[in-house]
């Protein structure tokens, strides 16, 4: 717990000096960008899924009917007789520098939204447990900035290699096509009808349906009544809220740039998925790709906020975030099989076990 203590502590005063002394803006986005690749690229044995990558890596055990971009990356690697470690450090690098990227081509302030990737567990702690997702949640928030400047080759491009990484990837490719092409018709008033449909209809439930529509595929684990966990309904509501705000935000004071409403769009679909697929928390994953552009949206309101002084939408953001990054932390050492707690870095450890 003591190092996620410090990650905070340090990340909110790197935010702080930036604040103070705005030209070193870029300096302290690149010293937090090195952090989190530092702690992500260099990890040893952090996550869930870590030595089944590292058994798959070296004996092949899952090479087949796979995704071919990843398999491709691993055979490379592989024919290179690359340590597993380089393969860790390839895609925590690429995810990181990706997402920082993603965050220069929608803001010329950098700092808070990096910072707020941290605070949210699914982006940054649990990026640690699934590699090749997380990948391709940073591939598609890049991606999306050349669909909004109408560079379509580029954007494809992209997303093939996201969908070349992870299957999923496709939903957000055709969701980010739809908000691009249809987003103009629709009203910022109409998003809370959306939030609240998607909200009855998670809870009236749609597992039972989608488990007879993958009845003959392996995806069927993540509908099936038997190993579905659902979302926590405090989780749920809280969630719902901070879209609700984000929506009343941006309609009392407008968009201050074009893509601003389409990434408006984009982050309320992680809302809609959320509420949808509320019965089982392996299947709202997909709200991630969606997810990460609060980022963008929310680092406004704060300034915003901060400006106009008003201490209770600040102190909501704050616990918005600051709360559920340390419940994570703490249920995942209070678990059988801790992934997260203690931590430990390749780079720091004098007597690397070998596997």
């Amino acid at each position: 717990m003591f190092f996620y203590i410090l990650l905070v502590i340090v990340v909110l005063v790197l935010l702080l000096f930036s604040y103070r002394y705005p030209n070193a803006e870029k300096t302290i986005s690149l010293i937090l960008l090195t952090i989190l690749v530092l702690i992500g690229g260099f990890r040893d044995r952090i996550g869930c899924d870590y030595d089944n990558y590292v058994d798959w890596y070296i004996r092949g055990s899952r090479d087949d009917n796979f995704e071919f971009g990843f398999l491709g990356i691993m055979k490379v690697f592989r024919y290179l007789n690359l340590d597993y470690h380089f393969l860790f450090f390839f895609f925590s690098f690429f995810n990181y520098i990706l997402v920082y990227l993603g965050i220069k081509k929608y803001t010329d302030k950098i700092n808070l939204p990096l910072v707020l990737f941290v605070f949210i567990p699914v982006l940054f702690i649990f990026s640690l447990n699934g590699i090749r997702q997380s990948l391709s949640v940073a591939i598609s928030f890049f991606a999306m900035s050349y669909l909004l400047n109408k560079k379509y080759i580029s954007f494809i491009l992209l997303m093939s290699i996201g969908i070349s990484i992870h299957y999923s990837c496709l939903l957000p490719f055709v969701v980010f096509f739809l908000v691009f092409k249809f987003g103009s018709f629709i009203k910022t008033r109409e998003l809370y009808l959306l939030i609240v449909v998607s909200f009855l209809i998670g809870q009236i439930g749609v597992i039972y349906w989608l488990s007879l529509f993958f009845k003959n595929s392996h995806y069927l684990f993540y509908v099936s009544d038997k190993f579905t966990v659902p979302v926590p309904l405090a989780k749920l509501i809280v969630m719902n809220l901070m879209g609700l705000i984000v929506i009343s935000f941006y309609e009392k004071h407008g968009f201050q740039y074009d893509q601003q409403k389409n990434l408006l769009l984009v982050y309320i679909s992680s809302i809609f998925f959320l509420n949808l697929f509320s019965e089982s928390i392996d299947l709202t994953r997909l709200y991630i790709y969606f997810r990460i552009f609060e980022i963008i949206l929310v680092a406004e309101i704060i300034r915003s906020s901060i400006e106009n002084r008003k201490l209770w939408l600040i102190g909501f953001i704050c616990c918005f975030y600051i709360l559920p990054f340390f419940r994570a932390i703490k249920i995942d050492s209070e678990g059988v099989n801790s992934t997260l707690i203690p931590y430990r870095n390749y780079l720091f450890r004098e007597n690397l076990d070998k596997y």
